[in-house]
């Protein structure tokens, strides 16, 4: 029996497994054929406080007349594509200031119906030339993702197209930083897109520095994008970034470090970018709970490790793969502790606030040895004894678990944002996905609002919420809930008593706008000069914050190996307040030219 002809040249779905590809050049990469991308936006959102507009001047994240990095409305939130960026250090008992400010993280998302820009940067050291750095590298790099792709219509059409916009989208984030005088910043900018003929989605990355993107599958668990940017065979300086972008010379970039990444991933995945406030967080080294493994010594007996009755007499030596994989397998287990306790698959927004919930309280033992008011009371003390003093308190912060820093994490539910279907073709899809968990509801649920939640433990405001209670919609609590609940009104440092609960419903603050027609229009700040802008709610002057006794770790290291970057074409939109460059005209597209003959004579 003969079929018809359509039925025989029915292609198959492509299936990819979960290898990551890396390499220090776009064309190093698989090369993937992508479905079109869409252009309707569902979430768009940059943090702390104004995040990427800070370069165009602005102080408040607000609806803009004007487009600011390809965006008018850049507090457009949603669960299922969110981002929280917080400070860790320790606050002055006395004065309230909070060391390490203003805080030099900074994030940014922008999600289509089909796909999504994820970014976030970390400025190396303290200060507001940091804090610039940080938000002129994600203002640039967005601002040409969307000029470029969505404005001028140059989708890409693989994954090594979309590489390489990311790669160029990096050396506008560094004219960006050099255009407003700033510092050095790390910088890690992915984009995912549908791939063709396929029910799943290609991760693209581009890294410098440490900061890193990872996706969390039901069945697969947590794994690392951009691996490799670093070896895990190697110890590792957490005080050393590897790579930045900025002035590291006076003039270029240090990429010694840069590192182009793709994998794949299934709908209901999770996709997020942290800084090392988060991911080192997860070492068990950091966290007092291993120890870095030594070299060979004849002299050390490892019998005496264990007691008679074979119970380990000091902690483990792991090696720096072994501290790896550990630490995302406890990332893994936070979540999934997360989803015990609540009953219900973690969304983007709290899926960050587990995590960040976990290092604040991982971090909370160090806080309380500086935030102790009885450092700081004025008392005649000899010379002796102000030593003794700080040697007993350097020997119990390097007890302490955790590392200090700024901590910053953005994430999206992969599929969360497909335009809407029936409820036979919703059965389909979760069918086709083969994912056993609850998180396999969320491909083809609908987006929901979320409201603020109050300041953190150490009085922060946070640049969205960290909710750790179920959602509003479950009225009725079990067991584990209410004894979740009761654990999380429990005092956590000196300095504040009784912290507000952290919860995803908090009475008398506004509620995010679902993504709707946008809101009236309000005036701009006015832009600022190419000055380093300063933002009132901040401290004045960093030292004034680390008046007393500083004993925390020390800003991080920079290595010193300059390579000059090879020049590459640069096509962005002008800009009100970053001075124009030769390479940003943009020229369109025009038909190939024939070449005549030359005459004859």
């Amino acid at each position: 029996m003969d079929y018809p002809v359509e039925e025989k040249i029915k292609l198959k779905k492509i299936k990819f497994g979960p290898e990551i590809f890396y390499g220090d050049n776009p064309d190093v990469v698989p090369y993937v054929q992508l479905s079109p991308l869409e252009d309707e936006i569902v979430a768009s959102y940059t943090g702390p406080d104004s995040g990427l507009a800070f370069a165009e001047g602005y102080t408040e994240n607000n609806y803009y007349v004007n487009q600011v990095a390809g965006v008018r409305d850049w507090n457009l939130r949603q669960q299922q594509a969110y981002g929280i960026c917080i400070s860790l250090y320790e606050q002055h008992p006395i004065s309230g200031k909070i060391s390490g400010e203003p805080i030099a993280d900074c994030f940014a998302l922008c999600a289509r119906r089909n796909n999504t820009i994820l970014m976030v940067a970390d400025g190396v050291n303290w200060g507001e030339k940091s804090r610039l750095a940080a938000r002129c590298a994600l203002y640039g790099s967005m601002k040409y993702l969307n000029y470029k792709i969505f404005e001028r219509k140059h989708k890409p059409e693989n994954t090594q197209d979309v590489v390489r916009h990311l790669r160029k989208a990096l050396d506008e984030a560094h004219r960006a930083i050099m255009a407003k005088e700033g510092g050095l910043t790390t910088l890690c900018l992915c984009m995912i897109c549908p791939v063709d003929n396929s029910d799943q989605n290609a991760v693209c990355c581009v890294n410098v520095g440490d900061s890193f993107a990872f996706i969390y599958s039901t069945n697969q668990g947590i794994r690392e994008v951009t691996i490799g940017s670093h070896d895990v065979g190697s110890e590792r300086d957490i005080r050393d970034a590897g790579g930045a972008i900025g002035p590291v010379d006076g003039q270029n970039p240090e990429l010694h470090n840069l590192t182009c990444s793709v994998t794949f991933c299934h709908h209901g995945d999770i996709v997020f970018l942290t800084t090392d406030g988060i991911s080192d967080n997860f070492d068990p080294v950091v966290t007092k709970i291993a120890l870095p493994q030594r070299a060979n010594d004849s002299n050390f007996n490892s019998k005496e490790k264990y007691n008679s009755n074979g119970s380990l007499k000091f902690k483990p030596e792991l090696s720096p793969k072994e501290r790896h994989v550990y630490a995302l397998k406890e990332m893994e287990r936070v979540v999934h502790e997360y989803e015990l306790v609540t009953e219900e698959a973690c969304s983007a927004q709290s899926f960050c606030g587990a995590l960040l919930q976990h290092v604040l309280t991982l971090t909370d033992d160090k806080r309380k040895i500086i935030e102790n008011p009885a450092i700081y009371a004025k008392r005649k003390m000899t010379k002796k004894d102000r030593q003794s003093r700080d040697s007993e308190i350097v020997e119990k912060m390097s007890k302490a678990p955790g590392k200090l820093d700024h901590a910053s994490i953005v994430a999206i539910e992969i599929g969360a944002f497909g335009k809407p279907v029936d409820d036979s073709a919703s059965a389909v899809a979760v069918n086709a996905t083969r994912v056993t968990s609850p998180a396999a509801v969320r491909t083809v649920s609908s987006p929901r609002t979320i409201p603020d939640s109050p300041p953190t433990p150490t009085n922060l405001p946070l640049c969205g919420s960290v909710p750790l209670s179920p959602s509003s919609n479950h009225s009725k609590k079990s067991g584990p809930r209410k004894l979740f609940a009761k654990l999380r009104s429990l005092p956590s440092s000196p300095t504040s008593p009784n912290p507000p609960v952290l919860s995803s419903s908090v009475p008398n603050q506004p509620s995010f706008r679902p993504f709707s027609p946008p809101p009236p229009q309000r005036q701009p700040l006015s832009p600022v000069n190419n000055s380093t802008p300063k933002s009132p709610t901040k401290v004045e002057a960093n030292s004034e914050s680390r008046k007393g006794l500083d004993l925390q770790f020390s800003p991080r290291k920079f290595p010193k190996r300059y390579h000059r970057s090879k020049t590459e074409e640069l096509r962005t939109p002008t800009s009100p307040s970053i001075a124009e460059s030769p390479l940003e005209i943009d020229v369109s597209p025009q038909p190939p030219r024939t070449r005549s003959r030359p005459r004859s004579f």
